[in-house]
């Protein structure tokens, strides 16, 4: 269950215990409209890409603070579903990452998106996050995204970030989960 908060997602960044020091760098993530501070009630799902990270040089977290709610997931594997009988098995369970990419606008270098998770969250217990579209990126986080020639990434799916610092995460780490997805 969602429920949305009457609080400005600045507003909501800067709250402590986790206070976010830049806002203005995680809001430009979204398409500027309809950004809205969501409360999530369990159960519910949610899922994330993790793999490696060229530009840090580490895997992506498990953890981390970007998610997908598993509608945005099934929306594109209905699409794909659409081309059950024109293309090969092989070739639509190669379009559903691809797709998750696009849609939700992960630069290649962020991530290689070798694994999948979950956060599963229990019934009864609540977490809060940003909630909006995902606003387009380049395909490569060092591409110049005002350049005309540079590949970008539409974005357009609903995404999703909970707040993390170095030192604190509202991701309960058990309740996230690895997932053969792709």
């Amino acid at each position: 269950m969602r429920s949305e908060l009457a609080i400005s997602p600045s507003d909501w960044l800067k709250e402590h215990p986790i206070s976010i020091q830049n806002p203005a760098s995680i809001l430009s993530a979204f398409k500027p409209v309809a950004i809205k501070v969501v409360k999530f009630k369990g159960p519910h799902r949610l899922y994330r890409a993790s793999g490696w990270d060229s530009n840090r040089g580490q895997i992506a977290s498990a953890y981390g603070s970007w998610w997908a709610d598993e509608r945005v997931l099934a929306k594109l594997a209905q699409r794909i579903d659409m081309f059950k009988n024109w293309l090969p098995d092989e070739l639509r369970r190669k379009a559903l990452p691809i797709q998750y990419r696009g849609a939700t606008a992960l630069c290649e270098d962020w991530n290689d998106m070798r694994e999948m998770f979950s956060l599963k969250l229990p019934a009864g217990q609540e977490i809060t996050g940003l909630v909006g579209i995902a606003s387009e990126q380049p395909k490569l986080s060092s591409l110049d995204p005002n350049s005309r020639h540079t590949p970008m990434l539409q974005g357009g799916a609903e995404q999703v970030y909970f707040k993390r610092t170095p030192t604190l995460n509202s991701v309960n780490p058990l309740w996230v989960y690895s997932e053969k997805l792709f």
